[in-house]
């Protein structure tokens, strides 16, 4: 389908488009004007990102990261996380992402700030760009830009680098794929570059979902034959997979040893966060946030059982939706984007639209993936687009004030009805709701409904000053803009969440505790558990400060749970980062009891005071912190030591089920090591001789054995596939599992060395492959270069 131009414009848009003709400059200053502006807090100096993730996860691994590269060395292995995880393969550690150069330069709370903020900005400019590309004026591609940017959808990402870095790009991409349908074939490589950046910043499922998008938008979009469309499209796609091999290796490997590869066991972890169909009221009224704790609201509303939303906003307004339904109607050309945002729209109900469970059956690698209302992001980004055209439409008289007053009506008429005590009786009857609850959830709704009536009813003006021509179009068109960026600004300002960066750098109670107790923190001597815990708990104060997210993530730091064990150099027991073994899930169960967790090595517990009630720990309590109802334990069952020889080996010939090996007491005891092997002959139990640590580090573990005969040696590390063991003359020793999670080798008799190593697996490969795409696109960008130079030059 080819482009079609711009209609002409009638009497009320002749000789008043003069600012629309203007140098883009302009425009695109106005647009990051105001980004930066609604952003500010991502650039003012002194502040950390405090919500969920943001702050939970990505700022200690990235502090990991940066740690690692000061001193020279790749990190390929986390210790710090589930008995040891690989740290490229988990992809979400971004470590070849062109952003961790930004971590070189700036602290790790700083360098998370500017990355996010970037991507920001290339949300609102790769918009501005698509926009322009699709023949959109440049007031229609500020204010697509802006509606993008600014959306809730983009704002609640921001405590997720790796999923908001997706969706900001994806508008540089499509207008690249518009670049490779329409130009040479060497435009290939702009589409394939941004498509690899997505990849090396860990998000292999946006990415995989970039390939449907590309599909259907060169169906659409295409001008010729889809021959040679699809010769390019494969190009694009075939580039972008060499340039991200130093990532896709190392993933791959990861996701075949994870429950990802069983899609019966991933289903409902998939389909979790699904976009309840209530929910998309929000799309036209702003997030009832700001009296009503978004977690009870989330279970009461819209039955989430683990409460809070993926997305704490997924505000548009009436505005913006009014004019991406005017674009729609009037751009047929653009009918690539209702396409994109009905399916994708479909697709973030999860299991509440079909759409999504079909194709996770039925497409290959479907399965692998999660978070049904990350479509709403393509949602948002096909509305941002179709409101740029729609603001076309009004300045050549193809939009009508009508529609937008009856809007302004039915918006007045919600939030009357929504101040009634029947609306609270009903929401208390239908939803189980308390009438407290209830009463709050209707007073909130009704003054979003108020708020989207007052931008609807500003809108509605402009259009009839227009059709009046009562003003210059243009300044009305400026005006409209502004009401745009205003609404949305209103709504999801408050959606982003930072603090000092004081809450990033303190140090735990608890942390320094341990310190005093252990002496200098570092991987390889014991082990703790932070509980998690269905209620937090944190002093009154800190939430006047803070405000929710960001008193629950000071409480989690203060419980060094998630990966804030990693900034204290503590390993912890439980898993966070994803793609991990099905077999560590049903294992590493903080409430498997103590006897389990001593046998992995765990000598400390942290979790609520209410434990003091069980007399074993009450004999273990180091100390409390009461502000926020914590208290450390050690381990009433003595930690086994890192690393031992096994008293009792046990041949297992088939993989061994975590539930039944946990049931035994000779296991549970210490007696017993189950070793995974086919070999029908194991060493006799080690009845005397020892086994120390004589280094550890992540990625090399050296132990020293004396053993009168040969032994089985357990090391209470993940058994995980890039290790290797050798003794000291090189010989090769092959590493089994054992006791479901660890190593284990079997070691001559006499003085050995045992080292273990770890390398990356496809790391290498992969690095190669991204060398040769790097290779392969500067030689096609030569080329074209040659040969229009070439051109010129011929007389």
């Amino acid at each position: 389908m080819s482009t079609s131009a711009l209609p002409e414009p009638t009497r009320a848009g002749r000789g008043r488009i003069a600012w629309l003709s203007a140098p883009s400059g302009a425009a695109v200053a106005a647009l990051c004007g105001i980004t930066l502006v609604f952003y500010h807090s991502l650039w003012w100096p002194g502040l950390v990102l405090i919500k969920r993730d943001a702050f939970r996860f990505f700022l200690p691994l990235k502090h990991y990261l940066i740690e690692r590269l000061a001193t020279g060395e790749l990190p390929q292995w986390f210790p710090y996380e589930a008995l040891g995880r690989p740290y490229i393969g988990v992809t979400h550690t971004g470590v070849f992402h062109p952003f961790t150069a930004l971590y070189i330069f700036f602290s790790a709370p700083d360098a998370y700030r500017l990355s996010t903020l970037l991507a920001c900005l290339l949300a609102a400019l790769g918009a501005f760009a698509l926009g322009r590309t699709l023949h959109i004026s440049r007031t229609g591609a500020l204010l697509a830009g802006l509606a993008f940017a600014l959306s809730g959808y983009v704002v609640s990402l921001t405590d997720n680098l790796t999923y908001l870095y997706s969706i900001c790009l994806l508008p540089l991409f499509c207008a690249g794929l518009e670049k490779v349908l329409v130009g040479t074939r060497p435009w290939a490589v702009a589409p394939a570059v941004v498509w690899a950046t997505l990849f090396l910043n860990g998000d292999v499922q946006t990415g995989y979902y970039y390939g449907f998008i590309a599909l259907l938008w060169t169906w659409a979009r295409a001008p010729g034959a889809y021959r040679e469309a699809g010769l390019r499209l494969a190009l694009t796609a075939g580039l972008a997979l060499l340039l991200a091999g130093v990532q896709l290796g190392p993933a791959w490997v990861v996701f075949l040893g994870s429950e990802r590869a069983l899609p019966f066991l991933f289903q409902e972890q998939a389909l979790h966060w699904s976009t309840y169909p209530l929910r998309l009221v929000n799309v036209l009224a702003s997030p009832l946030r700001e009296q009503v704790d978004p977690v009870v609201m989330a279970r009461v509303l819209f039955g989430t059982p683990h409460g809070g939303f993926w997305a704490e906003s997924v505000y548009l307004g009436v505005p913006v939706t009014g004019l991406a339904l005017l674009g729609a109607w009037h751009r047929r050309d653009l009918n690539v984007f209702v396409v994109l945002g009905g399916v994708a729209l479909l697709l973030s109900l999860g299991q509440f639209g079909g759409l999504y469970a079909v194709l996770y059956k039925v497409v290959p690698l479907w399965s692998a993936f999660r978070y049904p209302e990350k479509f709403i992001g393509v949602v948002t980004f096909a509305a941002a687009m179709l409101a740029g055209a729609g603001l076309d439409a009004l300045r050549t008289d193809q939009g009508r004030p009508a529609p937008w007053f009856v809007a302004t009506a039915l918006c007045a008429a919600a939030w009357l009805g929504l101040r009634t005590e029947a609306a609270s009786m009903w929401t208390t009857a239908y939803f189980g709701a308390t009438e407290d609850l209830a009463r709050e959830v209707t007073k909130t709704a009704a003054v979003a409904f108020l708020w989207s009536a007052t931008a609807t009813s500003g809108t509605a003006l402009v259009i009839l000053a227009i059709r009046r021509d009562v003003l210059q179009q243009a300044a009305l068109l400026v005006a409209l803009v502004m009401i745009v960026a205003l609404d949305l600004t209103r709504a999801n300002l408050e959606v982003y969440h930072t603090a000092p960066g004081e809450t990033a750098t303190f140090t735990p109670p608890l942390a320094e505790t341990l310190k005093a107790r252990e002496g200098t923190g570092g991987p390889g001597r014991f082990r703790l558990i932070s509980i998690p815990e269905p209620v937090l708990v944190w002093p009154s104060e800190l939430m006047g400060l803070l405000g929710y997210d960001g008193a629950g993530s000071v409480e989690r730091r203060q419980a060094l749970d998630h990966e804030h064990n990693a900034d204290f150099h503590l390993e912890s027991v439980l898993p966070y980062l994803s793609g991990y073994s099905s077999r560590f899930a049903e294992t590493l169960n903080p409430r498997t009891g103590i006897e389990a967790a001593a046998r992995l090595n765990a000598k400390y517990y942290i979790g609520r005071r209410y434990h003091l009630k069980d007399p074993r720990l009450a004999k273990g309590l180091v100390v409390e912190l009461p502000p926020y109802d914590l208290a450390l334990f050690e381990n009433p069952i003595p930690a086994r030591p890192r690393v031992y020889l096994s008293p009792r080996p046990e041949r297992a010939p088939t993989p061994l089920d975590p539930a039944a090996l946990l049931a035994r007491p000779d296991f549970l005891n210490g007696d017993v090591d189950v070793i995974e092997t086919t070999d029908a002959t194991l060493p006799r139990p080690a009845l005397s001789g020892s086994a120390a640590v004589e280094h550890y580090a992540p990625e090399e573990v050296r132990v020293r054995t004396e053993t009168p005969q040969p032994a089985v040696l357990i090391l209470l590390d993940a058994f995980d596939q890039g290790w290797t063991a050798t003794l000291e003359n090189g010989a090769a020793l092959p590493i089994l599992r054992a006791n479901v999670l660890v190593r284990a080798v079997v070691v001559p008799a006499g003085i050995h060395t045992v080292t273990f190593r770890y390398e990356t697996p496809l790391l290498g490969a992969g690095a190669a492959a991204s060398l040769a795409g790097t290779l392969i696109c500067l030689g096609m960008i030569g080329h074209a270069r040659w040969r229009r130079r070439a051109t010129l030059s011929a007389p």
